[in-house]
């Protein structure tokens, strides 16, 4: 009974609507059922006459032959009236019950197949309309209403995806913008100090030539510092535009690319450096500009803290794109692997530092504008090692 059930509830909206119409049709068939109690009821009746044959010209009988009545059969009053009731029952009831079949099907296939999913959407939509996305469309069907529920559902999902980036991009913003009042105060500081002190001093000439000249260049310096910084911050805020654009490209041109730029930049920085890649694709599609500036991103940072070398391993695997980047220096303190890819993070090591903390931020930001995510640990023996992952197709 159970797979029936199921059977008829996974049935299309067309395919119920002609069953239920089938069904009541047949009920409707009062007035055949009557004719036929009719035919019953004379049948015990037969009216008297003749039964004629045709012959041979032998006298052989051809043919069961025809009956031609001369007068009908007396009936009882009892069976008479039920024929006079059945014939006036079947010509009476032919409109109503065609009527009130087709009204009962109409019903039942709308309590059956209608009525929950559209109480369904019309809770959804009114939860929607007021920015309730926690619930969920669930409807065990697989007819049109079923599939219409599982698309608003997924909808729903979007919508409630959509909200929850928003929600963490404004986030993201607010505390990029409070990362940023609080490290300006420390070069404005500084400079408020050494404008207090040449326009109380200078006009004195309590201030020799040489400490002028020393002080006018510390403050260049922190100007250099704020217009690098105010850039920076700049180019965070611009992250949130950037348009993921793929197109296909050889694999041999992006090796050859992500390869001399690790051999030039571990060379300026007088270190070894170690390019693998286990790719054995002939093209990928992927937004290369993204993937070559984390990419140059990752190698910046290995540099900077590797003693004598930096590695490169790329693999692709279940249409992502991994590129591991590590070094041979110090590796991440537990603090670091907390806080790396937040924005303007800088451990203590780095606090006289000009870099502004914001290179793993923005490279998590890229990564996941392009359908992946950057992830930081320690290697095996020692030193950093940071994987970019790229939702790339082959």
């Amino acid at each position: 009974m159970g797979k029936v059930k199921q059977l008829f509830r996974n049935l299309s909206l067309r395919k119920s609507i002609a069953l239920y119409i089938a069904v009541f049709a047949l009920i409707a068939l009062t007035s055949e059922l009557c004719y036929s109690a009719i035919a019953r009821i004379e049948k015990n009746y037969p009216p008297s006459g003749n039964q004629y044959y045709l012959t041979t010209e032998g006298g052989e009988q051809l043919g069961e032959g025809i009956y031609i009545g001369t007068s009908p059969a007396d009936m009882s009053a009892e069976d008479r009236r039920a024929i006079v009731v059945l014939n006036t029952v079947s010509t009476v009831s032919v409109p109503i019950y065609s009527a009130l079949c087709v009204i009962a099907a109409a019903l039942l296939f709308y309590r059956n197949k209608l009525k929950k999913p559209l109480l369904l959407l019309a809770d959804a939509s009114d939860r929607i309309s007021k920015n309730d996305l926690g619930f969920s469309v669930d409807y065990e069907s697989h007819d049109e209403m079923g599939r219409l529920c599982g698309s608003f559902e997924k909808m729903r999902a979007a919508l409630e995806e959509n909200n929850k980036s928003m929600w963490r991009a404004m986030e993201e913003r607010r505390r990029l913008n409070a990362a940023f009042s609080h490290d300006l105060r420390t070069p404005l500081t500084v400079l408020r100090g050494y404008t207090d002190f040449l326009k109380n001093y200078l006009p004195q000439s309590k201030v020799s030539g040489e400490k002028t000249i020393a002080t006018v260049a510390t403050m260049s310096e922190h100007i250099e510092r704020l217009e690098n910084y105010v850039q920076m911050m700049s180019e965070a805020q611009k992250l949130e535009d950037i348009t993921v654009l793929t197109k296909e490209m050889e694999v041999c041109t992006i090796l050859k690319q992500m390869r001399d730029t690790v051999q030039l930049v571990a060379q300026n920085a007088g270190l070894k450096s170690d390019f693998e890649s286990e790719l054995i694709e002939k093209q990928l599609c992927l937004d290369f500009p993204i993937v070559l500036r984390v990419y140059e991103n990752l190698i910046a940072n290995a540099a900077r803290y590797a003693e004598s070398a930096v590695s490169v391993r790329l693999k692709y695997s279940a249409s992502t794109l991994i590129v591991t980047v590590s070094d041979d220096g110090k590796g991440f303190t537990d603090e670091d692997l907390k806080q790396a890819g937040k924005p303007y993070y800088r451990n203590q090591a780095d606090s006289g530092e000009s870099h502004f903390g914001l290179g793993l931020y923005i490279c998590r930001v890229l990564c996941q504008k392009h359908g992946g995510d950057i992830f930081i640990e320690n290697g095996d023996h020692g030193g950093a090692k940071v994987s970019a992952k790229f939702y790339v197709k082959s």
